[in-house]
């Protein structure tokens, strides 16, 4: 096609300026439509560029052509081919495929423009053109130039709006965190003169310019709290530093304001050109928030301790308070079965006396608070009689869950040895616990215990046709003090201890316990235990050799336990003298000779440590003494033998272990 050039050299340098002088996409259009639409009539104008795959727009009359992507089509294929394409039709060619929006606008007529510049391709879209199509156009270089500019312009402008775009999100971004930090950093820096005084205060230009207000014409030490002065040691060290201009670091203190404030400085020593010391520049960070943190947390470390002091003392007296009437209860009860009894009533004594050895047990869980607190409990390894101790377990509970609507049957393997070695309270406890919350959870059907060997370990199963438990609930029912039922209206009553602390001593054992269990239907747990048979010779026969008689001097205020102790000494036929207090067994030592104390610990008018202190250092005096004491905590028994007691016996006192005890004197 022979080009006829339509405008001038000149003229066409016009065109280019006013195009240059274009700031936006409207400006860029109009200009190419002041020259265009005296030659060629269109309506719209769409400016595409060529990608890999698609055509993007970058310049349109229309909003309803700003699409993302343009399908290719053949009609844009011929246009970059050819150097333009004419439709009469558009809508049939699938030219305005893309959008149902723009079908709908039936574009009568298209023309295509492809250009190419050599590194980038595009494409002018003129639509309802007239069906003469002005050739000249299409045949003029500096039309076509023309056109390059124009897609060079729009080139430019939409590089330009990313880079626009990029700079307003960096800027964004910056804006935010310089508002960020202005609002929390809670550093700034300051200069002083020689003599510390405040100078400048540079806090990010804060409104309120508290710190500047604050600091600005003081010196450090005018601004020191009343707290701060007291404080001699702590600013006599930082008056020294700063007399030879070290530098320092972390420099706390509380500042005398309105509101309370405290600030941790860091300071850098300056210097003039001829070395003459100009006064420090540094950081100040305020630590206000931080410091009324740790004060909470003072002040909760300090509530706490005061909370385990009082915890402490209570468990103390409690532990004094239960100790002492179960002493006398238990020691009754062994003076009793060393009398004449008819078998039933010997048989009651015995559930008596393990039903008290049991409570025993759970008061010293409960109390003795060392023990709970450090999770170590003691595990006894002596011979026991397994079948004995079930027999007792099972004849207490059928007196105390007697019914007729439960059957309670016990199968007891011949294979399991009368004696092994062991813990027998605290298996007995184990079995106990677990047995009573079968019949505490079963109203009628059965409970059944059985006992024999699997795998050379113990084996006890406690099953009942009880209420079950729940699958939501098995994870905490051996956590302390969860029950399954923890309402106000729970039927059976505790504190949630037995299964908790029957898990903890077979674990320490060395064994395991499982449960099984469907609601409604029933459970059974399974424990099983590592044993080892009792040797005949690790059996202990009864003492019986005949011991000297004693002179003993008790001194103890319950008039309960002065008769037990008494019964127990008299039965192994020592001479017994009874003092009430301190005060009085200190009359009876100056009066006659002793060969031993029996000391109880709490007592009026004089307790025991007070007691013993006088016997040792005012009487000079060596006689053993054996302390009497309700308190089984580590302290306290350190706290006996701190003042000079030989021996520390706890209460509940056993006959066997008095006895024991006494025999180490002989």
């Amino acid at each position: 096609m022979q080009r006829n050039e339509l405008m001038t050299l000149t003229e066409l340098q016009k065109q280019l300026a006013l195009l240059h002088q274009c700031d936006d996409e409207i400006d860029i259009l109009a200009t190419m439509s002041a020259l265009l639409q005296p030659l060629l009539q269109y309506q719209d104008c769409i400016v595409l560029k060529k990608t890999h795959h698609h055509f993007l727009t970058i310049g349109t009359t229309n909003i309803d052509f700003y699409e993302k992507t343009w399908p290719p089509c053949a009609a844009f294929i011929q246009a970059l081919k050819k150097g333009y394409s004419y439709s009469c039709n558009p809508l049939p060619e699938q030219l305005f495929a893309l959008s149902e929006e723009v079908n709908n606008q039936n574009k009568k007529t298209a023309l295509l423009i492809g250009i190419d510049t050599g590194k980038e391709q595009c494409l002018f879209i003129f639509t309802h053109v007239i069906n003469n199509v002005n050739h000249n156009i299409l045949a003029s270089h500096s039309i076509i130039l023309f056109l390059q500019q124009v897609f060079h312009a729009f080139l430019q402008l939409n590089k330009l709006h990313a880079q626009t775009h990029q700079s307003v999100l960096l800027l964004d971004k910056f804006s935010q965190l310089s508002t960020l930090f202005k609002e929390l950093a809670s550093e700034w820096f300051w200069r002083t003169e020689p003599d510390m005084t405040f100078t400048s205060v540079n806090n990010l230009e804060r409104e309120d310019n508290t710190y500047a207000q604050i600091f600005i014409n003081k010196t450090i030490e005018s601004l020191r709290t009343k707290n701060e002065q007291k404080n001699t040691l702590k600013w006599q060290a930082f008056a020294a530093l700063v007399a030879e201009h070290e530098d320092f670091n972390g420099f706390e203190f509380e500042v005398k304001a309105p509101i309370p404030l405290w600030v941790s400085l860091n300071g850098k020593s300056q210097f003039d050109e001829n070395g003459n010391f100009i006064g420090y520049l540094g950081i100040a960070k305020d630590i206000t928030v931080s410091k009324e943190r740790e004060t909470a947390l003072e002040n909760e470390k300090l509530k706490a301790e005061e909370a385990s002091k009082t915890k402490t003392k209570f468990l103390t007296i409690m532990s004094h308070e239960i100790r002492t009437p179960m002493n006398a209860i238990m020691g009754m009860i062994e003076l009793l079965i060393d009398t004449d009894l008819t078998q039933e009533q010997r048989q009651w004594l015995n559930y008596a006396n393990s039903s008290a050895d049991i409570l025993y047990g759970l008061i010293t869980d409960v109390l003795d608070f060392s023990k709970i607190e450090s999770g170590t409990v003691l595990i006894a390894n002596k011979p026991l009689n397994v079948k004995l101790l079930i027999e007792n377990i099972v004849g207490q509970l059928h007196i105390i869950e007697d019914s007729e609507d439960i059957i309670f049957s016990v199968s007891i393997n011949d294979d399991i040895p009368t004696y092994i070695m062991g813990d027998e309270f605290r298996l007995g406890q184990i079995l106990f616990n677990l047995i009573g919350n079968a019949f505490k959870f079963t109203h009628s059907g059965h409970i059944a215990l059985c006992a024999n060997i699997v795998d050379d370990k113990l084996k006890f199963t406690i099953e009942d046709s009880g209420l079950g438990i729940a699958k939501k609930d098995l994870s905490f029912i051996f956590q302390p003090f969860r029950q399954v039922n923890e309402g106000i209206n729970r039927k059976n009553e505790g504190v949630g201890l037995g299964l908790s602390i029957s898990k903890n001593l077979i674990e320490l054992m060395g064994g395991s316990i499982n449960v099984e269990t469907q609601l409604g239907l029933g459970s059974t747990f399974t424990i099983l235990l590592p044993f080892k048979e009792a040797i005949i010779d690790e059996i202990k026969p009864e003492f019986s050799s005949k011991q000297p008689v004693l002179s003993v001097l008790v001194a103890e205020d319950n008039k309960t336990n002065q008769v037990l102790i008494k019964a127990f000494l008299q039965k192994l036929n020592h001479k017994v003298t009874i003092a009430n207090d301190g005060v009085e067994a200190i009359e009876f030592m100056k009066l006659k000779h002793f060969d031993l104390i029996l000391m109880d610990i709490m007592m009026p008018t004089m307790d025991g440590l007070s007691a013993t202190q006088h016997i040792r250092h005012e009487l000079l005096s060596d006689i053993p003494i054996f302390a009497l004491t309700a308190n089984a905590s580590t302290d306290d028994k350190a706290s006996c033998f701190k003042v000079g007691v030989n021996k520390v016996l706890t209460k509940p006192i056993k006959f066997e272990t008095l006895k024991a005890s006494l025999s180490t004197l002989l």
